[in-house]
């Protein structure tokens, strides 16, 4: 009887606490105990998975600091996938927390007056902070708006319209951003104007209508979002100000770190060095990441005097920690012996930054690019390509400059194609030249070269791998080269870029190395020193004097075919020369080069045309000369008429208007089968106007028209074939053959073709959207989609996407998503599984589409998959 009564008892006092602990009762215990749940549940662990996904982000992350650093380091588009988990169960804790533990309930916040939970507000915001992390913008701003709407008298208030700014500053709605930095400017001279008042003894608010005080916690924040704010507006001086003013409020020394190097960077943008490395220095006192003390201490060097910078630099190259940084250093250095014009060091510093950029991509292409600069700028055409092109092989997308320097790569491509053969074909020639005891002893001064530069140049690799290696060991051993990377999805796909632009794409088994066969160069390739350029490696079995003898111009027509390229090599440097790099001396050398060899072919009257035009205003007894030349030589020819008339060609584009009107007649007569005025008018055509621009057209024309009028369609055969051997390779030269092969051979059968739209697919873009993944055939439905939902519970928790199994075919299965109101979101569904592994392993690189319900029967009653692939590549 006694137990009975203490259970009742106890049964009684748990009964009144839960009643006293009602979120509809506004008591001590029940402020107690939903503020604790409120706080530790919501608050607290939420800000805990938030800041520790920023934190791991953020440690992880690999900064340019080739740019302007963002002021506060934030996750893009790709980045944050990542954080999808941690930020979704945030904003899941807080949500409940609100539901369950606001007081009153929170059920109809549009007539709630009163909170009397003093933690729901800040759950509020992290809730916002959490949306505007995962840019979830509108999201966010609906959320702040809230928390201004129904909390006036919290500081809350002043977060939510720091964070609304930093939103519209996301957004780059810059306006209202500042719109809302004034508000708290304001609420911060009000707060100190109430204050003072209040010092004073003079009036006081009543409480309960008191206005909440503006949070110091949060000032720090305030003024980086007001410089972050005129960065965006381009307004860098204003960023100092309010970056300087921030320091004040600052407390973290990792914080003091990030603004002293961004203000570094901006004293230095604009112009102001002593301050700039003043602020780097203070960099070094405080808690930065290695990578930024580095960087702030090369910047801080190379703002001093030349001879300190060496110092320093020098200093900075022996210290070990600093090895994976070698590139930067020497391209620091480089910088200071080419401003002081020391060219033979810069250069050599410039070769040492490109060398030790293993891993730099950036710092690579800046050497590569300046290297090619000074070539071009030297006119040293054929280095700076290949310096380009090194540049353009290793810089990215997001390169300054980029695109340019893969045009000047491009665009000077076909001048070093141009003139490394005119090179190779002047050397052939030359040795060709050589008696034949000569032509021996010169091949074998050449083989006994090639093989010491093979040898030397092996050696060299050897030395170059031997440093690299020592400098990464050197690396290891300072305990900075052992950072667990491996949960970084940003840095791994990095690093198999690196190993793709390294090996290129190897195939995951042994000896991997040796996967990708090996080209072997030929006699083509051999450069001679003496001529001005490199030698290449040949294979030992072809350096013999027999082998390389065979390569040589020895007969009269391997000569015409080398000078037919000698030739038309130069005349095409000498066009690059003068119309891309407007070098007229150059571009003369190369037209006379041509004319020198007194060779009939067709790059003489063409070479000789643009001297004319060369030296027409600038020598004018050299022009004359040309001008004789073109007349004597080519008086029939169109330059020479040119000359003669230098509205030559003005008439001739007259007459070739002319012509088309005329051809455009007779081709009307032939459409209205009038066949014998248009044979009559094509064979005058064909018989006087050698040169109608029309006239390989009058010829078809003449062929359809006597093939219309005649039973024996071999009549047609003469006309074909002088089209054919008058004009090959053109689009009347192939409607010829293709004419002459149906005559020869017969007609092949005559199929219309059906041009309807006979898709068994309907496009809506209203419907509701399903995602199909196709499964290969040794998968297991039952894991495959256990897969799937495992991953929709880390990374669409939010979503409540269905999932189910089915079978496609006998031997294909598949797992459908369902539903998505929007092709939007089906299409972000699928980029987001594409680039995540994690559960969905191997299954991520299955087949995936999106296909709305009507067009899912369809595909099952048809087992169509090819066309619905066509459908969706057309409309998706």
């Amino acid at each position: 009887m006694i137990k009975r009564l203490k259970h009742v008892f106890y049964c009684l006092v748990a009964l009144v606490f839960v009643y006293s602990c009602s979120t509809e009762k506004n008591t001590l215990i029940s402020r107690s105990y939903h503020g604790l749940n409120a706080h530790y549940n919501g608050y607290y662990n939420a800000n805990e998975l938030i800041n520790e996904s920023l934190n791991t982000y953020r440690s992880s992350l690999e900064e340019d600091f080739y740019s302007l650093l963002p002021i506060d380091a934030v996750p893009n588009k790709e980045e944050i996938i990542g954080m999808y988990p941690a930020i979704d169960t945030a904003i899941h804790k807080c949500t409940k927390v609100i539901k369950d533990h606001s007081m009153p309930s929170n059920d109809r916040p549009a007539r709630k007056k009163d909170e009397h939970n003093r933690w729901i507000d800040e759950n509020w915001v992290t809730v916002g902070q959490a949306l505007y992390y995962r840019l979830d913008y509108e999201g966010a701003i609906k959320n702040f708006k809230f928390i201004k709407k129904f909390y006036k008298n919290d500081p809350s208030l002043y977060v939510g319209e720091l964070w609304i700014a930093k939103t519209r500053i996301a957004q780059g709605k810059y306006t209202e951003a500042k719109l809302s930095l004034d508000k708290l400017d304001k609420a911060i001279v009000e707060e100190v104007s109430r204050e003072t008042k209040r010092f004073r003894k003079l009036k006081k608010k009543k409480k309960g209508n008191e206005i909440a005080k503006f949070p110091k916690k949060i000032k720090f924040d305030l003024e980086k979002t007001k410089a972050d704010l005129a960065l965006k507006r381009g307004k860098k001086k204003d960023a100092i100000t309010h970056l300087e003013s921030s320091l004040s409020f600052a407390k973290k020394s990792k914080d003091k770190a990030r603004v002293h190097f961004v203000l570094g960077q901006l004293y230095e943008a604009v112009g102001n060095n002593p301050m700039a490395s003043n602020h780097y220095a203070k960099v070094l006192k405080k808690d930065a990441p290695f990578q930024m003390s580095f960087n702030a201490r090369l910047k801080k060097a190379s703002l001093g005097s030349s001879e300190k910078k060496r110092l320093d630099l020098f200093k900075m190259l022996k210290d070990a920690k600093n090895a994976p940084f070698k590139d930067q250093i020497y391209y620091a250095l480089a910088d200071i012996e080419l401003k002081e014009e020391n060219e033979p060091k810069g250069i050599e510093y410039l070769h040492q930054s490109a060398f030790y950029s293993t891993k730099n991509t950036r710092q690579k292409g800046m050497a590569y690019e300046r290297l090619a600069d000074m070539s071009f700028d030297k006119r040293k055409y054929v280095n700076a390509q290949k310096y380009y092109d090194s540049c353009a092989t290793v810089i990215n997308d997001n390169y300054p400059n980029a695109e340019v320097i893969r045009n000047k790569a491009s665009n000077l491509a076909d001048l070093v194609v141009a003139v490394e053969t005119a090179q190779y074909e002047d050397s052939v020639q030359m040795i060709a030249g050589l008696d034949e005891a000569g032509r021996k002893d010169f091949l074998k001064a050449l083989i006994k070269k090639i093989k010491a530069d093979d040898a030397r140049q092996k050696e060299k690799e050897a030395a170059r791998l031997r440093e690299l290696q020592a400098n990464e060991n050197l690396f290891v051993q300072s305990g900075e080269g052992s950072k667990w990377y491996w949960n970084n999805a940003k840095s791994r796909a990095e690093g198999l870029d690196d190993f793709k632009r390294l090996w290129g794409t190897r195939e995951n088994e042994d000896d991997w190395r040796r996967s990708e066969k090996i080209v072997l160069g030929d006699f083509t390739e051999i450069e001679v020193d003496d001529l001005g350029v490199d030698t290449l490696v040949i294979p030992d079995d072809t350096l013999t004097v027999e082998y390389l003898s065979l390569k040589l111009p020895l007969t009269d027509s391997l000569l015409a075919i080398s000078n037919v390229k000698l030739l038309k090599s130069r005349y095409d440097a000498g066009v690059i020369y003068k119309e891309l790099l407007q070098e007229k001396e150059m571009a003369a050398y190369e037209f006379e080069a041509v004319l020198s060899k007194n060779i009939e072919n067709k790059h003489n009257l063409m070479s000789a045309f643009q001297l004319y035009k060369l030296r027409e205003k600038t020598n004018a007894a050299k022009a004359e000369g040309h001008k004789s030349y073109i007349l004597n030589n080519y008086p029939n020819s169109d330059y020479a008429n040119y000359l003669r008339d230098p509205n030559f060609f003005l008439k001739k584009k007259e007459r070739d208007a002319l012509a088309e009107q005329e051809y455009v007649k007779i081709l009307d007569r032939y459409n209205r089968k009038l066949y014998y005025p248009v044979i009559s008018k094509a064979t005058i055509v064909i018989t006087d106007e050698k040169d109608n621009v029309f006239r390989s057209k009058y010829m078809l024309l003449k062929a359809l028209s006597i093939g219309q009028i005649n039973e024996d369609k071999s009549e047609l055969l003469p006309t074909l074939n002088a089209v054919v051997s008058e004009y090959p390779k053109t689009l009347e030269a192939d409607k010829a053959l293709e004419m002459i092969d149906i005559i020869e051979n017969g007609y092949s059968k005559n199929i219309p073709a059906d041009f309807g739209n006979k898709s068994l697919f309907n496009y809506d873009d209203k419907a509701r959207q399903m995602v199909i993944v196709f499964l290969d055939e040794d998968d297991n439905s039952s894991l495959s989609k256990a897969k799937i939902v495992d991953f929709h519970r880390e990374f669409f928790s939010r979503d409540k996407l269905n999932v189910s199994s089915k079978i496609y075919s006998p031997k294909q299965s598949i797992v459908l998503t369902r539903y998505f109101e929007t092709e939007a979101e089906g299409t972000e569904y699928i980029r987001i599984y594409k680039k995540t592994r994690k559960y969905l392993l191997d299954l991520q690189n299955a087949k995936i589409l999106m296909i709305t319900s009507e067009n899912l029967k369809v595909l099952f009653e048809k087992q169509n998959l090819p066309e619905y692939e066509l459908f969706y590549e057309e409309y998706y």
